[in-house]
Order: structure tokens, then sequence, then C-alpha cells
């Protein structure tokens, strides 16, 4: 029964990474932008040696860094709570509420967030309607997180990280918190 989507993942998945990893060792003609069908590792050279590369490479592990440990301390006491004190309807809710998230395409929320932190877009309308938008103004010409919206800055690339990947935080947290419980049963004192 497992067959078919085991090779699915080994042909499909699997082969489209090696495939990946197996281009990756050609190179690039720099005059005619031809590949160059000779293995070699001047592309990963490349990603140490010019400063572009490597800027994006520490901008991209910074970003990654910093996203995971605020999901993680969101999605702590979130999971914590729902474990442990939720029960019926409120924790029927929060299963939506963290899974809800899931059931969109990637590409919509993506585009659905930039909508809301553009310009013109609600965020900047209810901080304009309640008197702050100096304080959104300041926040984006903040060097190294600022930009000329929140849409387009690393604030707003941020708060869509940790948005996007809360879920596949929270979730395993709850069913590590529910195996504690199950095994501990009502004498379970780690968090209390």
């Amino acid at each position: 029964m497992l067959t078919p989507p085991v090779l699915w993942l080994g042909i499909v998945y699997l082969g489209s990474l090696f495939a990946l990893l197996a281009q990756s060792f050609y190179a690039i003609d720099e005059y005619t932008a031809t590949i160059v069908r000779r293995v070699t590792l001047a592309t990963y050279a490349q990603l140490f040696t010019q400063p572009a590369n490597l800027d994006i490479v520490l901008r991209t592990t910074q970003m990654a860094i910093a996203v995971t440990i605020v999901a993680a301390v969101m999605a702590f006491p979130l999971a914590n709570f729902m474990a442990r004190h939720a029960r019926g309807r409120v924790k029927a809710f929060f299963y939506v509420a963290v899974m809800l998230p899931m059931w969109t395409s990637y590409l919509v929320k993506v585009y659905a967030w930039r909508l809301i932190l553009a310009k013109e877009g609600i965020l900047s309308w209810c901080l304009s309607a309640l008197g702050l938008d100096g304080i959104l103004e300041a926040v984006l010409r903040t060097p190294g997180i600022g930009g000329p919206s929140l849409s387009s800055s690393y604030l707003g690339m941020f708060i869509v990280f940790v948005y996007m990947w809360l879920p596949f935080m929270v979730l395993p947290i709850i069913f590590a918190f529910n195996k504690l419980l199950v095994r501990c049963g009502s004498e379970w004192r780690l968090f209390s």
C-alpha cells in the first residue's frame, strides 16, 4: 500500500533534488551564458568568493535563525496552553486557527500579506487611523530592517515567514506535549 507514495517520493521529489545537485557541478560560460556540461566546483567557489553571493547567504541564514527563534518562542506557550488547558470547542478553535494557514497555497498567502503590508494596505490604514503612522515611518527608516514599505522591507518578510512557518513549529510541540501528558498522566508537573 505504501509502494506508490514511496515511489512517487523517490522518483519525483528525491529525483528532482538529485538532478539539482548534479547540475550544481556544472558551470555557466560568462560570455555566452550557456551551461558548460563539465564537472567543476567553480559554482561553489563563486558562492564564497563573490561578495554579493556571500551577502545573500549571510542574510538568508540570519533570517532563518531569527524566524526559527521567534516561531519557537511563540509556539511553545501556545502549544502548552492547547495541550494542558484548552478543552472542547476552545481546543478545536485553536487547532483550526493553527492549521488554517496550511489550507491555502503558499503564493496566495504571500500575496495576501503583500497587500496587508503595502504602503496603502490595511495595516498602514489602521495605524494611520490610530495616529501611529509616525511609528511605522520610524521603523521603516531603521537601517537593516526598513524599506519603502512593510511589504518590501526585511521586517515585512520576517512577519510573513513567521506566519508561514509557525504552524510547523506549533503542531510538533503540541503532539510532544500530548505524549508527555499521556505518559505522565495527571502528575505532569514539568512546566508548572
